[in-house]
């Protein structure tokens, strides 16, 4: 009888630990990262009708917040978000629009060498750390919907210019204002 209860105790034991991991790996979002984007379909609350449901579901319930070249689910529950959507309506709150003059390992290197300095306002953009030798900069603006990186340091040396959508302006805007915010400038 000892036998097994002990062994009784084991199975539940087993069985548990099986259980929580099990649970641990169905939450994760795809990304891997928790929360996945939580809040930010509160804004439309109230609004039009379907679309905070839709907004959760691509967003929050799936973390799906940017857009693919293929015709996956979450493209097609943006598609109908924009269905749904009226004038005055934002678009999909979570979708990130990358920006074309750099990548995030790019603009991180920013400031590498030392504390780069920030300029940030509603239309225009700028981190730059500028020493004898080294220039690293990115800027965005959001009026003329350009964008310049510069990195002498980087091997071969960057320059880059483009002429971008307001979209993409935006987004390298936010980008250069997030790295200023979190460098505490």
């Amino acid at each position: 009888m000892k036998h097994i209860s002990v062994f009784s105790w084991i199975a539940a034991v087993a069985l548990t630990a099986l259980t929580t991991m099990n649970g641990n790996v169905i939450a994760q979002t795809p990304d891997g990262q928790t929360p996945a984007n939580e809040g930010v379909c509160d804004v439309l609350q109230g609004g039009t009708p379907g679309l905070y449901g839709l907004c959760v579901a691509y967003c929050e319930a799936q973390d799906l917040d940017l857009v693919g070249d293929k015709e996956t689910p979450n493209n097609k529950i943006l598609a109908n978000y924009r269905k749904k959507m009226k004038a005055g309506d934002p678009d999909m709150p979570c979708i990130q629009v990358p920006c074309p003059c750099w990548s995030a390992d790019q603009l991180a290197n920013v400031g590498a060498y030392g504390t780069p300095t920030c300029n940030t306002s509603t239309s225009v953009a700028q981190v730059r750390f500028l020493s004898p030798g080294i220039n690293q900069q990115a800027t965005a603006d959001l009026n003329a919907s350009i964008c310049r990186f510069v990195d002498t340091q980087a091997m071969p040396p960057i320059s880059l210019r483009f002429t971008i959508t307001a979209q993409e302006a935006k987004s390298c805007h936010d980008q250069i204002a997030a790295k200023c915010s979190a460098l505490g400038q």
